[in-house]
């Protein structure tokens, strides 16, 4: 798929944090992902004490958490062949909102 990626509106966001288990909401609120974790033992102090702010607030969201949608105006779909001679289609549209166009690919 490609396409434009945009983020949706702080009300769609939180509606879509406070879908998700208390788990994961407390997982957001933690705000570090993919930073340098020293032990494993601060990660669960951590995530306890998110997790107690959830529970003391079940409509708490995160102010970082953003929800975000593709908008596609290419998706390509593979049909596998065991000879590798794939089927291979692509869907194309000019503009966020154009028709889609059908198109078969080479292998």
């Amino acid at each position: 798929m490609r396409g434009a990626v945009e983020p949706a509106s702080p009300e769609q966001s939180a509606a879509d944090l406070l879908a998700r288990a208390p788990s994961a909401r407390a997982e957001a609120l933690l705000g570090r992902q993919s930073g340098h974790l020293e032990s494993l033992d601060d990660r669960d102090q951590a995530f306890r004490t998110a997790l107690a702010r959830i529970e003391a607030d079940p409509s708490l969201v995160s102010p970082e958490w953003t929800l975000y949608t593709l908008v596609p105006v290419q998706i390509e779909f593979w049909q596998a062949d065991k000879d590798r001679v794939h089927t291979r289609l692509r869907y194309e549209r000019s503009g966020r909102r154009g028709p889609w166009e059908t198109h078969m690919l080479w292998p």
